[in-house]
């Protein structure tokens, strides 16, 4: 029964390796490690959230209920032209994003809205009245002391009509839909109604005002251009009569918008270029006729006869007259009569040919000497008139100079005449440029407060940071949880974990002991009936079958174990610092261990608040004290525990202390060690703690093996560690750490394995969560 078993975590394994002690390293978290982190500390991931969500609640119980309208317009960029005759005088241009980002500022203008709280009469609502708040009469307490404020002057209709506009710009948001040119126009107000008629009356008051502007800059437009229009009129008339007088007094009469000498100029002009190109041909011709009569040519080779009909018949007849003569010379001989009859006719014919060639050559010279002439006569009367345009050509700079002023007059006169017109016919229809896209609705439920939105954030950001209050709390703590952290920074084994016993439980067994209050004598200096006992100092005997009992029975494993190895007799428990659970871990080993039938003593070592004696003997007369100085023999002080066989030594109160600090350190504590040493096979001493007192750390010298007592979720690791310092005279004698007053429920988010969660189906006793000394 006493044999190890490897499914229970508190047994500590065959021959545990020791490791010598270093500093303590967080591990690294990983997301095993953060889930265990927020389950084990949920109180401070919940409360963060608990605390927004009831912030949140309040908000949206105590904020006014808000309905948002919206109604869409399209928006047109516009431009002022008033000049231009083929547009009106607000007319569209290209899309960029300034112009319709001033039309969205336009439509929230102080100019537009004010229309709005004159036609809705919102200066009578009372939610467009200022409401008072905390603060007004400080405000007003300092309008006192200024000199102005900004409703000096102003009306009391003025500053009512001031003051809703200044509101219902808090109530109303203009945006653009991305780049295009529909705005939105969203109105919020407490009733649907309210804000889909106030968002309707934005736009039209919008729409009103567009009109209103181009009405009066048409308006302007058409009263400038009439201005305009009577001084170049009076110019006009005076430019074209300095034209005509002008005209006058130089003989510059104009036919078909040119002057008569201007006219003969360029008739002439054309007329002597023709007739210079006519004497070119001739003489080009009358010299080629020279060039062959001089080379003795062939005068029929040039273009003239070539080109002559008669020539070209008398040729074909030649030609013919030839042929019928060679046919006759060779058929008759050239002595025939019919051969000289034919040679006559080719003799006349060719005297023809020639006498035609002679003509046209004289015609060439003929036809070259009246060109020439022809263009002579042409340059003589051609110079004639160019003196008399140069002697006027002064005076026709000056004649086109005022015609060009007269011209430019007339142009801008009459645009202007027309643009005036077209200007007179627009004050009677201006359209705005914008269009209504969608008219607001009334709204069926609340826009403000976002009720699911602001749970929501709230939510998350409880959420977030309970998680970040959890993981900083859970860093900042430095308390053990687990065996391995305390075998970590102890450097020894840890032998087992013992479990919290609920207070019920507690409260279960200590009902047991009623009946024998009757029969108890409250002075008696014996040791207390089993019943009677605190019910924890007899847990692991009362109850063997829980896991405290287990616990027990693994520590002892260890004992056992160590002393088969080694002769171990004095074996210390103790802790670090105070309320650790080491009286209950010592008492329950002392008993596991006696009934066993090893001869154990339990010793109260700690004289300073011996614990054993007021849990097992509060009556006691004679202890520890009594023994080391001889006032009592150690037999008459041992009492004996009938039901199992443990003998405990106790300790009185002793109020001088310093007396407490020399006896530890004295040799009659040795002595009374040796004396019991040779009686008992093992000695039991619950000792005080290590760190407040030094009581503890003497008795450590006199002890063969020593098991400290740690706290769970209590001990800080820097204790621990300071502890373990305080021991490292003699840290070959420490056997290992005992976790104790552990809450198995909550382990499981430390160390799974050794959890209720894990133990489970092996029982259920003594798993209540509840505090226990």
């Amino acid at each position: 029964m006493l044999q190890r078993n490897s499914d229970l975590p508190y047994v500590v394994p065959d021959e545990p390796p020791v490791r010598p002690a270093e500093s303590w390293q967080y591990p690294t978290v990983d997301l095993r490690e953060m889930g265990r982190i927020l389950r084990r500390r949920y109180r401070l991931v919940v409360l963060p959230v608990a605390v927004l969500l009831g912030l949140a609640l309040t908000y949206l119980m105590l904020t006014t209920t808000l309905y948002t309208a919206t109604s869409t317009v399209l928006v047109d960029p516009r431009r002022a032209n008033v000049v231009e005759t083929n547009q009106s005088v607000l007319s569209n241009f290209g899309t960029d994003d300034a112009t319709i980002e001033s039309q969205t500022l336009l439509i929230q203008s102080v100019a537009i809205l004010v229309r709005v709280v004159g036609k809705l009469k919102l200066t009578e609502d009372a939610e467009f009245k200022p409401k008072p708040g905390l603060l007004d009469p400080i405000r007003r307490l300092f309008s006192m002391f200024s000199s102005s404020g900004p409703g000096d002057g102003a009306s009391a209709e003025d500053a009512a009509r001031a003051r809703s506009v200044e509101i219902l710009q808090r109530r109303m948001k203009v945006t653009r839909q991305g780049t295009t040119f529909l705005v939105d126009i969203a109105v919020n107000s407490e009733s649907p109604q309210k804000a889909a008629t106030i968002a309707n009356a934005v736009a039209d008051a919008y729409f009103d005002e567009q009109v209103r502007a181009k009405h009066d800059a048409t308006r302007i437009a058409a009263n400038w251009l009439n201005g305009q229009i009577e001084e170049l009129k009076s110019r006009v008339v005076a430019s074209e009569k300095a034209v005509e007088d002008y005209r006058s007094a130089n003989n510059l009469m104009v036919s078909q918008g040119v002057t008569l000498n201007d006219q003969q100029l360029t008739d002439l002009n054309n007329k002597l270029i023709a007739a210079r190109v006519q004497t070119a041909e001739a003489r080009a011709k009358y010299e080629q006729v020279q060039d062959i009569a001089k080379s003795g040519g062939d005068p029929g080779g040039i273009n003239a006869a070539i080109s002559s009909e008669m020539i070209t018949k008398l040729r074909t007849q030649y030609a013919d007259i030839a042929k019928n003569e060679a046919d006759l010379s060779s058929k008759y001989g050239a002595r025939h009569p019919l051969v000289a009859n034919v040679r006559a006719q080719r003799r006349d014919t060719q005297k023809l040919i020639n006498d035609e060639i002679r003509r046209i050559l004289d015609s060439t010279k003929h036809d070259y000497d009246v060109a020439r002439s022809r263009e002579t006569s042409l340059q003589q009367n051609l110079d004639k008139l160019q003196g008399v345009s140069t002697s006027s050509g002064q005076a026709q700079v000056r004649l086109r100079e005022l015609q060009r002023e007269a011209e430019a007059s007339r142009t801008l006169y009459e645009s202007y005449l027309a643009r005036s017109k077209e200007t007179t016919a627009q004050e009677s229809l201006e359209m705005p440029d914008s269009r209504i896209v969608t008219k607001a609705s009334i709204p069926i439920r609340p826009s403000s407060p976002k009720t699911m939105l602001i749970l929501g954030l709230a939510l998350m950001l409880g959420l977030g940071a309970g998680s970040v209050l959890a993981f900083l709390t859970d860093y900042l703590d430095g308390r053990i949880k687990t065996l391995e952290q305390a075998e970590s920074i102890a450097g020894v084994p840890a032998l087992a974990a013992v479990p919290l016993i609920g207070t019920r439980e507690l409260a279960r067994l200590a009902r047991r002991g009623r009946s024998e209050l009757d029969n108890y004598d409250p002075k008696t200096t014996k040791l207390l009936p089993p019943a009677l006992q605190p019910p924890l100092t007899r847990y692991a005997i009362d109850e063997p079958g829980t896991f405290f009992a287990e616990a027990i029975r693994a520590v002892r494993l260890s004992l056992q174990r160590t002393m088969r190895a080694q002769p171990v007799k004095v074996v210390q428990v103790t802790s670090a610092l105070d309320s650790e659970g080491k009286t209950t871990l010592a008492i329950n080993l002392a008993q596991s261990l006696a009934t066993l039938g090893i001869r154990t003593l339990l010793i109260d070592g700690d004289l300073r608040n011996p614990q054993v004696t007021r849990s097992l003997c509060p009556r006691t007369e004679a202890g520890l004290l009594e023994v080391a100085i001889g006032h009592v023999a150690p037999e008459h002080a041992v009492l004996v525990d009938q039901s199992t066989g443990l003998s405990v030594l106790p300790s009185t109160r002793i109020k001088q202390v310093e007396f407490i600090t020399e006896l530890m350190f004295s040799d009659r504590i040795v002595d009374v060690l040796d004396y019991f040493r040779h009686r008992y096979e093992l000695i039991v001493i619950d000792s005080p703690p290590l760190v407040p007192l030094v009581d503890g750390r003497a008795l450590a010298e006199l002890s063969d093996r020593i098991i400290l007592a740690l706290a769970w979720d209590q001990t800080p690791r820097e204790v621990l560690s300071h502890a373990m310092d305080l021991l490292s005279p003699v840290s070959d004698r420490i056997m290992g750490t005992v976790l104790t007053r552990v809450d198995l429920s909550r382990l499981q988010f430390y160390d799974y394995y050794r959890s209720s969660a894990y133990l489970k189906p092996y029982g259920t006793a003594g798993l209540h969560a509840g505090a226990a000394r």
